[in-house]
This record gives structure tokens, sequence and C-alpha cells, in this order.
């Protein structure tokens, strides 16, 4: 695979990934509630939408701007150099959220804590980052990522098609895949091991087995 394309397809990824939670955000009407009136499924839902849009953000605009067309086989730069001039508006938008790196280090894709003094982080709202944080801005952030990507698969159409062909060839199946029997039997063993120090620590709460294997559902 061509370096090119191989830095288009993961621009892609990430585009597609960004759209497809912006429409379940829809789906699931947390237009219409935001951040408000949301049980604790939901609001686990709706953080990991949120999140990893922006942390994939972030991973776009690196792939965009230290792989593509700079690590990439010179014989495209001419075309590669064209795409970004058409992009330059929507890139410089995205760019204007100065903090979008740090949002996703401090509080996404780390440990919850802002500054020096590790002060705990509790959400994105009651915090003075210049970053997406609420669905509108997720939004605006999303479109931008699409029609940058929508421009770089237009250029590359030709190229694209030919490695997809190629591509399908070389997929294998996986292997050694876990069966739900295999998690339940690892899960089991593994809370036994944890309950026989329970004891020797003399604690006395449990695990909440239910909770966490509901295989009815699966």
């Amino acid at each position: 695979m061509k370096l090119l394309v191989e830095s288009i397809k993961i621009l892609t990824r990430f585009a597609k990934e960004t759209g497809n939670r912006t429409i379940l955000m829809v789906d699931f009407g947390f237009v219409k509630t935001g951040f408000d009136n949301v049980n604790d499924k939901k609001w686990t839902l709706f953080n990991s939408l949120f999140y990893m849009t922006v942390i994939d953000a972030c991973s776009y605009l690196d792939e965009y701007e230290q792989v593509f067309g700079i690590k990439t086989e010179k014989k495209f730069n001419d075309r590669v150099l064209i795409v970004k001039a058409i992009n330059k508006p929507l890139i410089k938008k995205i760019k204007e959220w100065k903090d979008l790196n740090l949002l996703r280090n401090q509080l996404l894709a780390h440990n919850l804590r802002q500054g020096k003094n590790g002060y705990f982080i509790f959400g994105v709202t009651n915090l003075d980052y210049n970053a997406p944080r609420t669905i509108t801005d997720l939004f605006l952030l999303s479109n931008l990522i699409q029609f940058s990507t929508e421009t770089i698969n237009s250029e590359f159409n030709n190229e694209l098609n030919v490695s997809n062909d190629e591509t399908l060839k070389k997929i294998k199946p996986l292997n050694n895949i876990l069966s739900k029997d295999d998690v339940s039997s690892i899960t089991i063993k593994l809370l036994e091991l944890a309950n026989i120090e329970k004891i020797r620590q003399k604690r006395v709460y449990n695990f909440s087995e239910k909770k966490n294997m509901d295989w009815d559902k699966i």
C-alpha cells in the first residue's frame, strides 16, 4: 500500500467515526438533553461519544500535518498542496481551538487532573478550555473534519480505488477470539482469587457480578 493511501485511510477512518458519533448523539436524543437529564448509562455513552470525537480530532490533525504530504511519496506533493490550500480555512478553524490537545491530554486521554498541582477535573463544561465543550461545538468540529476529508478523497479517488482492491486480498481472519464462555470462565476464576484475598484482608464487601456479566443481553 502506498504511504499516501495509508495516510488517507487513517484520515478517513477518523472522519467517519467522528461523523457517526454526531449521528448517534442525534439518535439518542442528546441534542435535546445535552449534559442534563440523563441517567448513568446514557451519561457514559454521551461522554464516550463526545470525548472520543475530541481525541480523534487531535489524531486527525496530527496525521494531516505531520504525515499527509510530509512523510508520504514526493510524487503526490503538488496535489497534496492543492488539497491543503482548499482545506486551509477549514483546518484553520479547527486550530482556533487552541486548547484542543490540552483538553485531550489532561481530561480525556490521561488522568483527569489539570496543571502542576494536579487538580481533579470534573468535566468539560466547568473548565476554561479553548476547545469544544458543547454539542454544537462538537458538530462544528465534525463538519470541518468531514469536509476536509471529502476534499482529500475526491482528489485521490483513483489511488484509493486501486488500493481497496489490494487491501481486500490481504485481509486475514482473526485467531484466538474469546467466546462468551471463555470470558465468563476467566472472570469467575479471577474473582475467586480476589475473594480469597478479601477474606484474608477481613473485608466483607462483594463484587457485583450480575452488573458486569449480564450475558442474557449479549
